[in-house]
């Protein structure tokens, strides 16, 4: 490249500060560009727009887009260069930002050789069905048809999402049979995907699709060609058990493909895929992260290194800036800002604030955001946990505000206050344009609040970490302080994936990312490399050999790790088993942590396993001497029969229930304390059997208010929520799920029959809420919990005995009549795919 950067350093700097300066508090207005330095600077951006290297490819729409954002003399000359360097980087998103804006480009026509240019490539990136896609989308798209094993790592708003939907769409309309399998990391983000994938197989019209977000095979249909899953690697370990697993997967899609880094989750993604790759080794797969260095990492785990192919991209067709703000010695109401920009940290100065920036952190937090925020902005607020998000929300509701809510708001605020609880706190922050966001919610909650905040209906979100899996909520500002992911500080790799969520593509050419005094953060995330690399969960536990394993064997372990620890040492057994102890002696031993490995391989070696592999397989994130464990209680008794379960209507069922829970905590070690126990016995049976999440909090909170009246009723809620999402949705689903398996095999090995020794599924009545197959058939479709609950009475399902053919019949009642809530009509009719 024939251009020295540094001799034209001092404009690239003065464009960044004029370009920034109408975000400050104060709104200084920006400084006018000279017509000699617009001159000037669009030559630079020329000049790097034909370059191969992305931090010069980046440094060009930087440069283009700050001009177009500047006041200058020669706004149409500015946005008509745009249109070229936009068109020759193939940022064709801000291309179409950019003529929405300047009506006057529709009849804009270059020189005869920029015009060639242009239309060569728009026509290089434009499919055959005449979409035209960015540099990165077009490659992405090209060769997921290509590779039958692809990982690629993109900036979080580059647009992997659309162009998944677009290559489903074309597996879908080769005609050959498909059965594809999508995984995310939460449940959390499948219903926005699978609403999501409807909606396109809608849209395209696209006859004998189907989309499931259970593991639930399909019987053998004329009708059904194609089936999409949607599920968690929880959910695809169930799918793969081998009563399930009777279709062959053609496609493995790995969303969020990072989070194999973290903690069990991590573990249980790996153990998940390796099994599905196992079993369906004909199968394509693609993995999907945010900018990791090593994409090729997930290759070579698992083992397709030889037939795949990686890249990553930096890109991003929206970019972001990165301001730092911190306290002025002295002068409270003062805040000194600096802007990370290309590499650099260049100096705004100090500016006024209307409020003292000092005491209370979340006050400061919430005042600072609303200070940023215009009217027509949207902000996100990141707390640190769902107390910390309520409480900032609070905050802004003490600063007077301008809002009037809509009817969808009002609408929502009664639906709230009606099926949740009329004193959470969401119902009240609502009424000020405020609303939270955090994992535990009720899905239908948590999808209420994301639809009003894409819509602009609201403008201000306080979330936790759970936006960093995925969910598809941009905003034009974040502002982020000493942030947390769980207990540890937040990685850059986090940090990244929740500041790409910083500018909504096609309404914004930048994002702001507000760090709120970045030298007091217990990580610095805010800076470092831009990729970083990737290692799975299991292989860092392995880094010293498995200490964490080494404790819990000895007993020696906390809960916090203990999760961890299971999974990991559950994993270290299958690999010995699988692959032989030199094998893994290979993949972790190192001259420190040698003697630790050996203790570990000696325990395993040590513990005698008799179950079958499939049984082991199927629950990777147990302990195998526990499930043996389990086994030889029951396979021991007399009368195994006696513990077999029983549907929680049917009479016995709840003694069933509570039997199985009192084995599952001696033999698993888990939830020892009595009273603890018996109130999750009381909730499971409760949640399992249909019950309102609103009667669940009311008497909770009832309950709670008779112990100490002067308990917080925003406390309680948040604390039976969290106990319904990790104890009973999560840990007891998998404890059931093992002791269903574990009872079915003992009771055949003593001559039942395959009907007498079949299990109530309790792992599927704890995780959906409901023991009713019309309920759980239309969960399976993706609908919450609520939903299903109310449709259930709402509609006559006589006919109805496949899954499919509840959204058959469904399409045929008028959605309008049904008495339901407005949020479910709307929920009801994105999943039939209609607007």
């Amino acid at each position: 490249m024939d251009i020295n950067i540094e001799d034209f350093q001092d404009d690239i700097n003065k464009l960044f500060i004029y370009s920034t300066l109408h975000l400050l508090p104060t709104r200084t207005e920006s400084k006018k560009i000279s017509s000699a330095e617009s001159k000037r600077l669009i030559g630079i951006a020329s000049i790097l727009s034909i370059s191969d290297l992305s931090d010069e490819l980046s440094l060009a729409y930087e440069i283009i887009s700050r001009l177009i954002e500047c006041e200058s003399e020669n706004k149409e000359k500015i946005a008509q260069a745009a249109d070229i360097i936009l068109s020759r980087i193939g940022n064709f998103p801000g291309r179409e930002l950019l003529r929405k804006r300047y009506k006057a480009l529709e009849s804009f026509s270059p020189a005869l050789t920029l015009s060639l240019e242009r239309l060569a490539r728009e026509i290089e990136n434009t499919t055959d069905e005449g979409i035209t896609l960015t540099d990165f989308q077009h490659k992405f798209y090209t060769n997921l048809e290509k590779q039958k094993s692809l990982s690629i790592s993109a900036p979080t708003s580059a647009g992997k999402s659309f162009i998944l939907n677009l290559d489903l769409i074309r597996r879908l309309s080769s005609g050959k049979e498909q059965n594809i399998v999508y995984i995310v990391p939460t449940r959390a983000l499948i219903s926005e995907v699978s609403t999501r994938i409807r909606k396109t197989i809608k849209a395209r019209e696209i006859a004998g699709a189907i989309v499931r977000t259970a593991p639930f095979p399909t019987k053998d249909s004329a009708q059904i060609k194609n089936i999409i899953y949607v599920l968690t690697p929880e959910r695809l370990l169930s799918l793969l058990k081998p009563e399930n697993n009777t279709k062959k997967i053609t496609s493995i899609f790995i969303d969020e493909a990072h989070e194999i880094q973290k903690g069990n989750r991590g573990i249980t993604l790996q153990s998940s895929v390796d099994l599905a790759l196992s079993l369906h080794q004909s199968a394509s797969v693609l993995f999907a992260s945010p900018l990791i260095s090593n994409p090729g990492y997930f290759l070579s785990l698992f083992g397709r290194q030889d037939e795949g192919f990686f890249f990553t991209e930096t890109i991003s067709p929206v970019s972001q800036n990165l301001l730092l703000i911190s306290e002025v010695k002295n002068q409270p109401t003062k805040i000194n800002i600096s802007l990370l920009a290309a590499n650099k940290t260049i100096d705004l100065g100090t500016t006024p604030t209307s409020f003292k920036f000092r005491g209370s952190k979340s006050s400061q937090r919430a005042r600072f955001a609303n200070e940023i925020t215009l009217n027509n902005e949207s902000t996100i607020i990141f707390a640190n946990g769902p107390g910390e998000a309520e409480t900032v929300a609070e905050e802004l509701l003490e600063i007077n505000r301008d809002f009037t809510a809509s009817d969808e708001v009002k609408d929502f605020i009664s639906f709230i206050r009606s099926e949740v609880h009329e004193e959470y706190p969401l119902a009240k922050t609502l009424e000020y344009g405020v609303a939270v966001h955090y994992g535990d919610m009720p899905s239908i909650v948590r999808s209420g609040v994301e639809e009003l905040f894409k819509s602009a209906e609201i403008r201000f979100l306080c979330c936790t970490s759970t936006l960093l899996q995925g969910v598809n909520l941009p905003a034009k500002h974040i502002v982020i302080e000493n942030p947390y992911s769980g207990n540890n500080p937040m990685s850059r790799s986090d940090f990244l994936n929740l500041s790409g969520r910083a500018g909504r593509l096609l309404q914004e050419f930048h994002g702001n990312i507000w760090c709120i005094r970045p030298s007091e953060w217990s990580e610095g995330s805010y800076t470092g490399e831009k990729l970083q690399e990737i290692k799975s969960s299991m292989s860092k536990l392995m880094d010293d050999g498995g200490k964490v394993i080494e404790k819990l064997i000895s007993g020696n372990i906390d809960d916090e790790h203990r999760s961890l620890a299971e999974a990991g040492f559950s994993r270290l057994y299958q690999e010995t088993k699988n692959q032989g102890e030199e094998e893994v002696l290979l993949k972790y031993e190192t001259k420190e942590n040698a003697e630790t490995l050996a203790k570990n391989l000696e325990y395993v070696r040590s513990i005698s396993i008799t179950i079958p592999q499939e049984i082991l397989d199927s629950h990777s994130s147990l302990r195998p001497d526990h499930l043996q464990n389990l086994y030889n209680k029951l396979f021991s008794s007399i009368y195994t029969e006696e513990f077999s379960l029983v549907n929680p209507f049917l009479k016995g069922g709840y003694e069933r229930m509570r039997n199985a829970i009192n084995i599952i905590s001696e033999i698993f070690g888990w939830a020892e304390n009595q009273k603890f126990r018996n109130s999750i016995v009381y909730i499971a049976h409760q949640w399992a059997t249909g019950t309102a999440i609103s009667t669940l909090i009311r008497d909770r909170v009832n309950y709670k208010k008779r112990e100490d009246e002067t308990a917080n009723t925003s406390t309680i809620i948040r604390s039976l929520l969290k106990l319904i999402e990790t104890e009973v949705r999560f840990k007891l689903v998998k404890y059931f799920s093992a002791f269903e398996d574990i009872i079915k095999y003992c009771l055949i090995e003593k001559g039942f029959s395959e009907s007498d020794a079949k299990q109530a599924p309790y792992h599927t009545f704890l995780e959906f809420g409901s023991c009713s197959p019309v309920e759980l058939s239309l969960m399976s479709l993706g609908f919450s919990r609520f939903t299903a609950l109310r449709l259930k009475n709402a509609v006559n399902w006589g006919e109805a005995e496949e899954i499919e053919d509840y959204l058959l019949l469904l399409s045929r009642v008028n959605i309008s009549n049904l008495k339901m809530p407005k949020v479910c009509l709307k929920e009801i009719n994105d999943i039939l795919g209609q607007q």
